[in-house]
This record gives structure tokens, C-alpha cells and sequence, in this order.
């Protein structure tokens, strides 16, 4: 290959590396700070195709690399650091992000603990989609209403909130992930205990909150401050 052949590719292939190499850092620092579920996934995705870039930008250096006879040069130098430093952040990125992946399906696994078999299928999918916050939320919702630390008259305001909100976003097309059809119904059926319809409804609070200056609900309970004042009680963490 023609040296000025060679030097322009060097310079392109070292303008590209640099070009995702910014673009990493801000997906980086946006993932860091991010916790829309859906969000971080595409954050994720877009993570990803840089990590398939990086593997072209490898392959482009070595068949580069092959082709120069005796000492490499300041600019081959210079690409195969900024190549190194690349691969360096997507590994440490990629190891963070495992960790950050089993503490959240740690803490989704006690969640679904709070169900039977049966439960798990059904809501399964929802739990999927909540958030480190979320799922800490929800859990410790379940573990008083379990536990017995809420009582009959709050669980009877904060049910009928879950089942309009959840009417309204049928009636708008609006849908969640899991089997609506059987929490609906599970939700709505009055012959099962009412606890057990209330544990079911839990974990679709964060997705009726997303649209919750939409919703106006006639019940008039606020159901992000009911969750609030939940949290807020010492006998929610305590005993």
C-alpha cells in the first residue's frame, strides 16, 4: 500500500475511533444517571453497536498493521493506544453493568418470592420492566401488606385507584407487558381475597404512575403520594 494510502486510512480509522470514543463516554455518563427501564435499553443498545464498532476498528488496525514493514509508526501508535483505551472502557462498562444486572434480578427474585407459581407467570413479565427503585418499592409494599402492617381501610382506598387507573389506560390503548387479560381479571374478581387482589396490583403502580397527570382519577387518592406516605412510615421498614 501507497504510504499516503496508508496515512489516510490511519487518519480515518483514528478520527472514527475518536468520534465513538466521545460518544461512549456520554452514553456512559446518560446510563449512569438514567432509570427509565426502557431508556437504559436503548442506551444499552446503542452501547453495544459501539462495542461491534470497536471489533471493525480492531480488524481495520491489524490488517494495517500487516502491511507496514519495520517499525510501527507514531500514528499506528497513537491508534492502537486510543483503540486500547476504547476496549478498556467498554469492558469495565460491560462488567459494571453485569453487576448492576445481578443485584436488580437479585432484588426481582425477592419480589416474585412474594407469589405463587401461578402469580409469578402472571406478573412476571411487569416485574421485568420495573426499575432497581421500583422493585425495592414494590417489595417493601408487599412485605407490609403481607405482614399485615397495612390495614383493611387502606388497602380498600388504594385497590379501587389501581383498578381505575388501570381502566382508564385500557380504555386509551395503552397496554403493559405480562398477561393483562388474567391481572385484570385477577384484580377485578370479587370472590378472591382481597389481599391476595391487591398483591397482584401492586407491581402495576409504577406503570399507572407514568401516566398519572393523565389519569384524574375519580377515587380521588393520589396513589404516588399513598406510596409516599407507605414508604415514609418507620413500621413499613421496622417491625
Amino acid at each position: 500500500m501507497e504510504p499516503s494510502n496508508l496515512t489516510r486510512r490511519l487518519k480515518d480509522l483514528e478520527d472514527n475511533i475518536k468520534k465513538d470514543f466521545a460518544l461512549l463516554k456520554d452514553y456512559e455518563d446518560a446510563l449512569r444517571d438514567e432509570d427509565d427501564p426502557r431508556r437504559k435499553g436503548k442506551y444499552n443498545r446503542a452501547i453495544e453497536q459501539l462495542r461491534e464498532s470497536a471489533n471493525r476498528y480492531q480488524q481495520e488496525y491489524d490488517q494495517l498493521h500487516q502491511q507496514i514493514t519495520g517499525e510501527p509508526t507514531v500514528q499506528m501508535q497513537s491508534v492502537a493506544i486510543q483503540l486500547q483505551q476504547m476496549n478498556s472502557r467498554l469492558y469495565r462498562l460491560s462488567a459494571g453493568q453485569k453487576a448492576i444486572y445481578e443485584n436488580i434480578n437479585h432484588l426481582r427474585q425477592g419480589l416474585l418470592a412474594y407469589y405463587d407459581a401461578g402469580e409469578k407467570n402472571i406478573i412476571f413479565a411487569i416485574t421485568e420492566r420495573l426499575n432497581e427503585s421500583q422493585i425495592t418499592t414494590i417489595s417493601a409494599l408487599l412485605d407490609a401488606i403481607e405482614s399485615n402492617k397495612v390495614s383493611d381501610a387502606e388497602m380498600q382506598n388504594i385497590l379501587p385507584s389501581i383498578q381505575e387507573g388501570l381502566s382508564i389506560l385500557q380504555q386509551r390503548g395503552v397496554t403493559f407487558p405480562g398477561s393483562q387479560g388474567e391481572i385484570v381479571e385477577v384484580i377485578n374478581a370479587p370472590q378472591m381475597d382481597f389481599k391476595h387482589r391487591l398483591k397482584v396490583a401492586v407491581p402495576i403502580i409504577p406503570f399507572i404512575l407514568d401516566y398519572e397527570g393523565e389519569l384524574e382519577l375519580g377515587t380521588g387518592i393520589n396513589l404516588k403520594e399513598a406510596l409516599k406516605q407507605f414508604m415514609a412510615r418507620p413500621r413499613l421498614i421496622g417491625g
